[in-house]
């Protein structure tokens, strides 16, 4: 991202590291705690308002070449996160018994290469055979549902995704599709990258700046009570509308924030690399706290007093480090020889 938003990438740090903390809580308990879910679900609100500020900033503020714009998109996801989809595939074929909800399937394995969602048996839900990639789903939507927009200018592309989405949004409310592509593709959450995008637009043409003290102070009031609602609200299930809209109230108010404060804020080197390789980190997580808390709670078992806590804060360390590791040693030098052979 040209001009990197040091602050933004702060912000996509503790996306990642809230993800990743969800994942390392919920290992030992077996989902007994919402609010440990609702921690993950959180940080892919948080990531989804980003990426929509990312893809509004990143783009002309009239037509850009949809093409090129896929390209670059496609590379920057694809080959990593098709790289996690074999090596889980082989595993899940090879040694299952080191997996919950992963089971090897060939047609569900090439749907998930294809970024075509289903419902996955193994896991209860519309989910590609490399559980965390229900993301990347909506992601690759949002990027091709962008890159259709290429030929106007940066305000109506924002104003036809917020249309486009609301619609789908309205009608899977009322119709409420169980097949899983309409349901999939009607839920409420791309409305998050539309916030992202108005927020990119804001920046774009300079009212986010010009924004008076007092919107400034109503954000944040509006930001810290949408996180609270998030935790608050409990009907029983994780992903519910209501806690949605909060959490979507305070990521949106956030970034804004993380905006106003740029150039302002103490610089934290540890905090921005985590930002950079945060891509990393989600996609790799999920091996860290496999291994810490799982192989480590087995091997000392889970009923040793402060056990627990121990395996779970190793088990963020070590995803944070694994991720750390990934995006040095494989993501950079693997998108500098894309990009080199893109441009032969």
């Amino acid at each position: 991202m040209p001009g990197k938003i040091v602050s933004v990438q702060y912000l996509r740090a503790i996306a990642a590291l809230l993800v990743l903390a969800s994942h390392a809580l919920l290992y030992p308990l077996v989902g007994e705690n919402i609010a440990y879910g609702r921690l993950g679900w959180l940080g892919v609100i948080l990531f989804f308002v980003i990426s929509g500020f990312i893809m509004v900033s990143v783009t002309d503020a009239g037509r850009f070449d949809g093409r090129q714009f896929m390209r670059r998109r496609i590379l920057r996801v694809v080959p990593l996160y098709w790289a996690f989809t074999l090596v889980a595939a082989a595993l899940a074929l090879l040694a299952p018994q080191l997996f919950k909800t992963t089971s090897f399937d060939g047609n569900q394995l090439a749907l998930s290469l294809a970024f075509i969602p289903f419902y996955n048996g193994a896991s209860h839900g519309l989910h590609p055979l490399y559980k965390l990639g229900w993301t990347l789903n909506y992601e690759m939507f949002f990027y091709a549902c962008f890159a259709l927009l290429a030929m106007f200018t940066a305000r109506s592309r924002v104003v036809g995704l917020t249309l486009a989405y609301a619609v789908l949004a309205v009608i899977g409310f009322l119709l409420a599709p169980q097949s899983a592509i309409p349901q999939f593709y009607t839920s409420f959450l791309p409305l998050a990258f539309v916030v992202g995008c108005w927020i990119g637009l804001g920046q774009m043409e300079g009212w986010i700046t010009r924004l008076p003290r007092s919107v400034v102070i109503v954000l944040a009031v509006i930001g810290l009570a949408g996180l609270v609602e998030g935790f608050v609200w409990n009907h029983g299930f994780v992903e519910d509308v209501t806690a949605f809209a909060g959490f979507l109230g305070f990521s949106g108010a956030a970034v804004v924030l993380a905006l106003r404060s740029e150039g302002r804020l103490p610089h934290f080197a540890f905090l921005e690399r985590m930002g950079n390789a945060s891509y990393s980190i989600y996609l790799v997580h999920i091996f860290a706290v496999a291994l810490m808390a799982g192989v480590g709670l087995k091997l000392i078992g889970p009923n040793l007093p402060g056990i627990v806590p121990v395996v779970t804060v190793l088990a963020i360390a070590t995803g944070i480090w694994m991720g750390l590791l990934l995006y040095r040693f494989v993501e950079q030098p693997l998108l500098r020889k894309l990009q080199r052979n893109k441009a032969d």
